[in-house]
């Protein structure tokens, strides 16, 4: 009798191990629920300082705008809680990607200070998305798919398992900044790594498939 039991026993942690390996780490449940777990960490975080919550080790975030024929890059590196949390906005040229400006920039007490009038020219919105947009496994499930893919870490030139997702949603804190109607809908993706040593992605909005607004942000580790 004690041995049909623990014959059961050991068929049912068979059939458990067997159902987690054969998770699809390639379907589109997979990886709205690893995505939207892991964005949902920092989509929103109006202060940008209470990122060091989610990395105590730091972070950097990172903006590009197409503004004509040039891209609008603003980088920020905080390493330090309680520190002014420095960084860049240049201007490049998109075809040449020349620098044709460049100011600094900080972000101190909860505001952006600005080395001068032409950097906040430069920089309009004065803000990141991740500051205003709310993302979520949710809101993803919900939204039309366009396309996804994944990556292999044998394949993929930075060793990890990466994906990509992009979709047709509704967003009006893009299309603001975008400066397009809000309620249109935009082509919005989503860049990530499964099973990375840290928190790296890259979210994206198109319209008229061009590229016109990216944000990533990388958590920095020790």
């Amino acid at each position: 009798m004690k041995l049909k039991k623990w014959s059961w026993i050991g068929l049912l942690m068979l059939c458990v191990t067997l159902l987690v390996g054969c998770v699809d780490h390639t379907s589109r449940g997979y990886l709205e629920e690893l995505s939207g777990k892991e964005l949902s960490r920092v989509y929103p975080t109006e202060n940008i300082e209470d990122l060091f919550e989610q990395f105590p080790n730091g972070f950097t975030v990172s903006q590009m705008r197409v503004v004509g024929d040039s891209n609008v890059f603003v980088y920020l590196e905080a390493r330090e809680k309680g520190k002014p949390i420095v960084g860049t906005i240049k201007q490049l040229n998109s075809k040449t990607k020349e620098e044709e400006k460049s100011q600094t920039i900080q972000y101190v007490d909860g505001k952006f200070v600005f080395e001068n009038e032409e950097a906040k020219k430069l920089w309009p919105q004065g803000k990141f998305l991740f500051q205003e947009l709310q993302l979520n496994q949710e809101m993803l499930r919900k939204a039309k798919l366009h396309s996804k893919q994944y990556t292999n870490r044998e394949e993929s030139p930075t060793g990890d398992n990466s994906f990509y997702l992009e979709y047709s949603i509704q967003l009006p804190v893009v299309n603001r900044i975008m400066g397009i109607d809000e309620s249109q809908p935009i082509d919005f993706s989503i860049f990530g790594h499964d099973e990375s040593k840290g928190f790296v992605y890259e979210i994206g909005a198109q319209q008229d498939n061009i590229t016109t607004l990216w944000e990533m942000i990388r958590e920095i580790r020790k």
